[in-house]
């Protein structure tokens, strides 16, 4: 799953010369228009322009580039069966369909999860070409369902994905303006032809197209907008991009308003995924911690999705909730950072970590002796959970306070397998493509880990493509 931080965002800014991002504005005509730089709009244009499309501009609304996929952890699911049977694992894209549409409560579109699961393999040797280094370590994304998540075996893999597909893009002759923020589509007789924007220096100025590319990313941090999907996300709850609310989180579905404006229809938009990344869970697997309530008792399946945990804690009265391991399981590379912070704590008994959690010895006792013995006959009584890596019970216990942040929004612009946004009487709007999280229809209801990055990878090399077929046969 995705750690995002603000300060990483700035991180990233800092990592690229300022003649990475200098562009003249006296260009006004485009063969193509990409509007978003995460890794879908990247991949946008480096496909395009590997297909022949020869001049494209990237443009933003942030001082940076890379949006939320620089803040990535960089979990990429893709079926690769020569990698992942030297560990011994069997996969299939059929299988990674059926996941798709299980975790989805079979709301997604079976063309577009059809064509993501088979075109992953693919591209991510594309990916590697353009020079990302996955490693040959395969494993499962926290709530991915099954090991078939690469990564480039770095911390802020995301970051790196980012920084190689804009080098990347640059070398392509791909053009990028920062700080532009596009304000509406131009149309002319139904079809789009152009985007306004709000240049740096606030002026508005028309930019014309033979095809724009949607690519701006959700609407989590968009609060009025989260509200009309599910009144139960309201302010008091940040976004995994913006965790404190101090800093930028540019996904306020900007993109998704300007089509609608056009008559583009969108689905699945009240499927807002929530995930806890920042608080005490330490553990990217299955089956090591257990999550209790502000009684000390559990109150939901551990490796039930993301969607059916997140649904448990906003229904707790004080959404107050425990995550709880112990010394033998493998803690991620935050642990030293969470207990320095203080995030995470230690205790060398159940009594000592009661008290400190403010609960019953008693009922904390209890708890972690009734999962233990769940977790010897491998059957857990209370919420069905089948998954145990061992038992709770080696001191030093760990622990921590999670709570859950506005992480992704699985909904957006309805789309077909060529990018092409669909409008009214379920036609495409000629010229108008969109890659990314702002689009729906591929996850349904929710998402599974690790298949955020690859939905935009896929979408993107294809909607480039398609771009770059479409502007060939009309010369």
């Amino acid at each position: 799953m995705l750690r995002r931080s603000f300060a990483a965002g700035l991180s990233l800014f800092a990592a690229f010369p300022l003649s990475v991002f200098a562009q003249s504005d006296a260009e006004k005509k485009f063969d193509l228009i990409i509007i978003g730089i995460g890794v879908a709009g990247l991949s946008t244009a480096v496909s395009a322009a590997q297909s022949g499309v020869k001049n494209t501009l990237l443009i933003d609304k942030a001082a940076f580039v890379g949006g939320h996929s620089a803040l990535s952890g960089g979990s990429v699911n893709a079926v690769d069966p020569e990698v992942q049977m030297k560990q011994g694992i069997k996969d299939s894209p059929e299988l990674w369909f059926r996941q798709i549409m299980e975790a989805g409560e079979f709301q997604s579109d079976p063309i577009l999860v059809n064509t993501l699961v088979n075109n992953a393999h693919s591209t991510l040797h594309w990916l590697r070409e353009i020079g990302i280094p996955f490693d040959d370590q395969v494993f499962e994304a926290w709530g991915g369902k099954f090991q078939r998540a690469h990564s480039a075996g770095q911390k802020r893999n995301g970051m790196t994905y980012v920084r190689i597909m804009n080098q990347k893009a640059r070398s392509l002759g791909v053009k990028v303006r920062l700080r532009t923020e596009a304000v509406s589509l131009l149309e002319n007789n139904g079809q789009v032809i152009g985007v306004r924007v709000k240049t740096r220096e606030g002026k508005l100025e028309d930019l014309q197209a033979k095809d724009i590319v949607i690519a701006t990313g959700g609407f989590t941090a968009n609060v009025p907008m989260r509200l009309k999907y599910d009144e139960r996300l309201d302010a008091s709850l940040f976004t995994t991009a913006n965790p404190t609310g101090r800093g930028f989180d540019g996904s306020t579905g900007d993109g998704i308003l300007l089509a609608e404006k056009t008559g583009a229809q969108t689905v699945d938009m009240e499927a807002i995924q929530l995930i806890p990344l920042r608080g005490g869970r330490l553990l990217n697997y299955v089956g090591g911690d257990i999550f209790v309530d502000s009684s000390g008792k559990r109150f939901v399946d551990e490796s039930k999705g993301v969607k059916a945990i997140g649904e448990a804690y906003l229904n707790l009265p004080d959404r107050v909730f425990w995550v709880i391991t112990d010394s033998q399981s493998q803690k991620s590379l935050d642990l030293d950072a969470k207990l320095l912070s203080g995030t995470v704590r230690m205790a060398d008994s159940v009594a000592e970590m009661a008290k400190k959690m403010h609960v019953s010895p008693k009922v904390l006792q209890e708890t972690l002796d009734r999962y233990n013995k769940f977790a010897e006959l491998g059957e857990d009584k209370d919420f069905g959970k089948k998954i145990f890596t061992q038992k709770i019970d080696k001191p030093p216990f760990y622990f921590g306070r999670e709570q859950f942040d506005i992480h992704y929004s699985c909904g957006g612009l309805k789309i077909n397998k060529k990018c092409q946004v669909i409008g009214k009487e379920s036609k495409p709007i000629p010229n108008l493509y969109a890659v990314g999280e702002v689009t729906g229809g591929i996850h349904g209801r929710d998402r599974l880990g690790g298949d955020s990055l690859i939905s935009c990878f896929v979408f993107g090399k294809i909607a480039g493509e398609e771009i770059a077929k479409k502007q060939k046969d009309l010369k």
